[in-house]
């Protein structure tokens, strides 16, 4: 058994898919399917199902239980030696989605390799609470996400109040309030009553996301059943679909610059439950108990600098 026929286990564990995999990992199938013979033979087990779809076995089960803590504990050992190595060389894996990463690393990656240049940086966008878990396993160093509540274990610094925004053209508002679009945008302003749209479409966030279940919260408050005319995970679909006037849609402050910079025209009106605005609690978080060499803390120290700066973003009034 070697530390990669296991590290590849894990990825195909996850995949369920050779191919996939294969592609993932960038080698062939053939060599993908020899390390988990290899795997097999060394344990005497039947690692996988082939049919009739691709599943572990209850041993495949075990070995990747016990398998995640051992590349985590490599990893962290691969840390610790890296902080004392002359070419200060190492990796660090953070997990953030991609549109925070794309609003964010464009201000920490430049500060950070010139003075980390052998810095390798993996990184992965998987949901939130999917990333929590990956936190404690050790897969992962760092995670950039949303978290309401602190966890034991984690150590969290909140880095930004991610407030949620509807937003809506002026032919939109026209098209339903012909007479009274320009006094509701003026009201809006200060605060947006989701009973007037009961009848206008909404483009919605899928129903597993976190964003979706705080609207969906909304939404209840106001006593209002929304009109749903699209359901996606990615708000960029929604912000493409903008001159369409398909439906409102909401927005978190993260992307303000990318739907502004778009169309600066947007409405964008701050949402909120009773007198309280609408706010995702964006953390920076690591496991307590795992080391962390000087590099991982400079990344975190630049990370809060830049989220220091998209928390002064603010749309026109």
């Amino acid at each position: 058994m070697n530390l990669i026929s296991l590290y590849y286990f894990v990825e195909l564990a996850k995949e369920l898919h050779f191919t996939n995999t294969a592609q993932k990992l960038y080698i062939s199938q053939q060599n993908l399917s020899q390390h988990i013979q290899r795997l097999e033979q060394y344990y005497g087990v039947t690692l996988f199902h082939r049919k009739p779809k691709l599943a572990l076995t209850y041993a495949g089960e075990q070995l990747y239980a016990a398998a995640i803590k051992i590349l985590a504990e490599e990893h962290e050992l691969e840390s610790r030696l890296s902080s004392i190595s002359e070419n200060r060389a190492g990796n660090l894996k953070v997990g953030i989605p991609a549109y925070r990463a794309q609003a964010c690393l464009p201000d920490i990656l430049p500060p950070f390799y010139e003075k980390w240049p052998n810095i390798t940086i993996d990184l992965v966008s998987e949901s939130s609470s999917q990333m929590e878990e990956m936190l404690f396993s050790g897969e992962l160093d760092l995670f950039i996400g949303i978290m309401y509540q602190n966890r034991p274990k984690l150590h969290i610094t909140p880095i930004l109040n991610d407030q949620i925004y509807l937003v809506c053209s002026d032919e939109l508002l026209e098209t339903h309030f012909p007479s009274s679009w320009q006094n509701i945008k003026q009201k809006f302003r200060q605060n947006v009553d989701l009973k007037k749209l009961a009848d206008v479409p909404f483009l919605l966030p899928s129903p597993l996301m976190k964003i979706r279940k705080t609207i969906d919260q909304c939404f209840q408050d106001a006593g209002v059943v929304p009109k749903i005319f699209l359901e996606s995970q990615s708000t960029e679909l929604f912000i493409s679909l903008y001159p369409y006037d398909y439906g409102i849609f909401f927005c978190t402050q993260m992307r303000l610059p990318m739907l502004l910079s778009r169309y600066p025209d947007a409405n964008v009106f701050p949402l909120a439950m009773g007198k309280s605005l609408i706010q995702h609690r964006l953390v920076l978080a690591y496991h307590e108990d795992r080391f962390l060499p000087e590099y991982a803390h400079d990344f975190m120290h630049y990370t809060e600098e830049a989220f220091a700066q998209i928390a002064k973003l603010r749309p026109r009034r």
